[in-house]
């Protein structure tokens, strides 16, 4: 249910100055808090009112044991109050800006209608208020608290200097990655290509574009529910309210039935083992609840022992690796010109990238490092490279061909934040590699997907550039057409070294007057 949507439908605009501020549902005194803001300048709802409002809650809500308690807060924009939200915002939000700025940062102008809000600050501040959209995302957070606009301004002070060192600077904190065992899917019933790798209930603290869960069904129910909008408007539909547990933890979930999918959620009984794909959202109560997408029976083969907390260093803007820029290296005469190049590399931006693995058993072996370099028309200009930790061991036989040792990855970023930092740094890009279509892609795809990042890139696999090319040679291995073209490659077998050769091969098959 969308309490908005429902809230409207039954009021319509009697309310229109209330807004829902949050909803906290405390088990230990089971109790069930909903509070409304308003602002001070707007007309105050009568007792009367509240309590039409609490009585609608409490009959739509129908939540036994939990007693309904309903708040109705009025809003004041002072310029004390607007001064604390914006205390606690830094401090809970950028502790790194705290240093900088003091209560004289802030010039406030109340309005009528809103709020401008002029922050002074040094010029290294104000740039970094630029590259992470501060000045945005503080508009919306004090938007939510204080219901009216607020423009916020970053203004360089040349009076002010900084007196730390704001540069480089690394945020550490504590981290646990995704724990994650095996099931054995039996059949997939909705959807297709499911995961079989879910995560435990109990680590799931807060809403998730993706995720993959597994348990038992404790409970199922069916309900229906009108449409209200779109070509079935008026129509019935069933909805599916459905309890999970894996043990450890327990979730609700919901799946919102079409008609071709009636007969296989009628088919589903409790204690039936199940894994779900789909995301983690709020409901209308503020509790996590799993909105099913995909849906397969399965069994429990493997489980792996939580993965405990490790530490992560952060950059200032919130990532975990460092891309460093190539502009400084001396580049060979075929990097000089983008107009050599066809029109796969001129006007093209380009990440050439390689992995290197625990195995290569795609199923249940995991990424240990991630090398890449990002081609702009032509030009070698970034570089991003870094070590992966795995929650499985690496083989000897692996470590003996790639040099990677269990004591080089133990201090590494878990594979969903590098994934993260990998997306970004592709994003909008075309993605090559040598022979990634069989194997480094897949890799990718495959935790990307885990953490919700869709890797869609158009796909430039050299080695299929390389056969085209009419190189002379049978076997198309990386070190082959390396030596082929004439270029070299030092460090075989470990990811940037790799990449960095592949991106030459990439552009040396792709000269326009190559012989």
């Amino acid at each position: 249910m969308n309490f908005t949507q429902e809230f409207n439908a039954e009021f319509g605009d009697r309310f229109e100055n209330l807004e829902l501020k949050d909803v906290v549902v405390k088990k230990a005194d089971g109790t069930c808090t909903i509070t409304f803001l308003s602002l001070s300048t707007t007309k105050e709802i009568s007792d009367a009112e509240k309590q039409e409002i609490t009585d609608w809650l409490k009959e739509i809500l129908k939540i036994e044991y939990v007693k309904i308690k309903v708040k109705f807060m009025r809003v004041y924009v002072e310029e004390k109050l607007i001064l604390k939200e914006l205390e606690n915002f830094f401090k809970e939000k950028y502790k790194i800006v705290t240093p900088y700025i003091s209560e004289k940062s802030f010039d406030i102008k109340i309005n009528t209608f809103d709020v401008l809000i002029d922050v002074k600050l040094s010029s290294r501040m104000v740039e970094f208020f630029s590259e992470h959209k501060i000045a945005s995302e503080l508009s919306k957070h004090l938007k939510q608290n204080f219901l009216v606009d607020f423009t916020i301004v970053a203004q360089e002070d040349a009076e002010i200097f900084d007196e730390v060192d704001i540069e480089n600077v690394e945020l550490k904190t504590s981290y646990k990655p995704v724990a994650r065992y095996k099931v054995e899917i039996i059949k997939e019933v909705i959807g297709k290509d499911i995961n079989p790798n879910p995560e435990y209930i109990f680590s799931i603290k807060k809403p998730k574009p993706v995720a993959i869960i597994a348990g038992y069904i404790k409970k199922i129910e069916r309900r229906e529910f009108i449409r209200k909008t779109g070509k079935y408007a008026g129509q019935p539909k069933g909805l599916y309210s459905i309890q999970i547990t894996d043990g450890k933890g327990k979730m609700d979930c919901v799946y919102f039935a079409s008609k071709a999918n009636e007969k296989v959620m009628e088919s589903l009984e409790e204690t039936m083992y199940v894994v779900m794909q789909g995301e983690v959202k709020l409901n209308y109560m503020n509790k996590l609840s799993f909105v099913i997408k995909k849906l397969a029976l399965a069994t429990e083969i493997e489980k792996h022992v939580e993965n405990k907390p490790v530490k992560v260093n952060y950059n200032e803007d919130g990532s975990v690796v460092k891309i460093e820029s190539l502009t400084f290296m001396e580049q060979d005469n075929m990097f000089s010109d983008g107009n050599i190049y066809s029109d796969k590399i001129k006007g093209k931006t380009i990440v050439v990238f390689d992995l290197e693995t625990t195995g290569l058993d795609f199923d249940n072996d995991q990424i240990t490092e991630i090398g890449a370099v990002k081609i702009v028309d032509g030009q070698i200009k970034e570089k991003f490279s870094t070590f992966v930790k795995p929650t499985i061991h690496i083989p000897a036989h692996v470590t003996e061909i790639t040099g990677i040792t269990e004591e080089m990855v133990k201090d590494a970023p878990p594979v969903d934040l590098v994934i993260r930092d990998f997306f970004n740094f592709t994003r909008g890009c075309v993605l090559s590699g040598h022979n990634i279509l069989e194997f480094d892609l897949k890799f990718i795809k495959r935790d990307g997907k885990a953490s919700g990042f869709n890797f869609d890139n158009p796909i430039i696999d050299t080695i299929v550039e390389a056969r085209r090319a009419n190189l002379g040679i049978s076997r198309f291995n990386l070190s082959m057409v390396v030596k082929t073209l004439g270029l070299t490659l030092k460090g075989a077998h470990r990811a940037w070294n790799d990449a960095y050769a592949t991106a030459q091969v990439l552009l040396k098959l792709n000269e326009i007057n190559r012989k």
